[in-house]
């Protein structure tokens, strides 16, 4: 076990999350479960794994992280091949802190509720976690699933006017969902897809700087990205870089699927940071549209 990579990118963003999640009293079971996994070395823990279910999105961001405008032909993974992929990665871990459904948008998604309910089924996920940019508002019956105690909303709020972040508040508190309200001032922009031919020292630098090297594990069609800029650049084509992403169909024992992937998760670089610029830190309006 390398104990440095384990720590930075294991122990400390698991704590973070769950401290800032599952605060007081009600939390402390899971504190202890977190530091019992934190702590056996035959126990596996992840603080994060983020599922993508659809590219298609309600809003063209100009700065989009994930590239989402760059879909000209959006998508949404069949649920079949969903639930393959997850029950595949969950059956090498013991505990998830988060495990998250995105799109784009996930609200559009056709059979978010099918997936939260199989998700949620699975009892080594503490909590699931949704980001929607609050254009569109539940229906009954979705709202019914996002009331369980471990179903966490961020939302966005970028000031655009297709957005219904007060409604959607509203909404959410009179039923009890458990929401954090995300108000950026301001976004970091990414630049385009080119590639910016960094050196790999400069590559180690900037992605040991980067929120993604900790978290945003983001899974895509089979494949366990570095992070999820990543992961929409391999999709799209921009990038092909192997070393990126852990295919996790790939046939290995679950001994070896869980080395390999710890492994994976300590990696030192991402080659997406050669197709980005948040290093750079250069500030823009967030959700500015096409």
């Amino acid at each position: 076990m390398k104990i440095k990579p384990y720590i930075d990118k294991i122990v400390k963003p698991s704590a973070n999350m769950l401290l800032n999640i599952i605060p007081g009293k009600k939390g402390i079971a899971r504190y202890l479960r977190v530091a019992f996994d934190l702590l056996l070395p035959w126990r596996t823990i992840y603080p994060e794994i983020v599922m993508v279910t659809t590219t298609g999105c309600t809003l063209k961001c100009k700065n989009c992280n994930n590239l989402m405008p760059y879909y000209h032909s959006p998508y949404s993974i069949d649920t079949e091949e969903l639930k393959r992929d997850f029950d595949r990665i969950m059956a090498s871990m013991d505990t998830c802190v988060r495990f998250s459904l995105i799109g784009g948008e996930p609200f559009i998604y056709p059979h978010l509720k099918e997936m939260l309910t199989y998700v949620l089924n699975n009892k080594k996920i503490m909590y699931v976690g949704l980001v929607t940019n609050a254009t569109i508002i539940p229906d009954g019956e979705l709202l019914e699933i996002l009331k369980n105690p471990r179903i966490v909303v961020s939302i966005s709020n970028y000031g655009v006017p297709l957005q219904k972040v007060d409604e959607l508040i509203e909404l959410f508190r009179k039923n009890g969902v458990r929401y954090i309200p995300d108000n950026a001032a301001s976004w970091v922009k990414p630049g385009g897809t080119e590639f910016r031919g960094k050196s790999l020292s400069k590559l180690k630098k900037e992605y040991a700087g980067c929120f993604s090297s900790r978290y945003c594990r983001t899974l895509l069609k089979g494949k366990l990205f570095l992070c999820a800029r990543g992961a929409h650049l391999y999709d799209l084509g921009y990038m092909q870089s192997a070393h990126d992403y852990f295919d996790i169909r790939e046939g290995r024992t679950v001994r070896d699927f869980k080395k390999e992937m710890l492994e994976f998760t300590f990696s030192d670089y991402a080659d997406a940071c050669n197709y980005c610029d948040h290093a750079l830190k250069e500030k823009v309006k967030p959700g500015e549209q096409l």
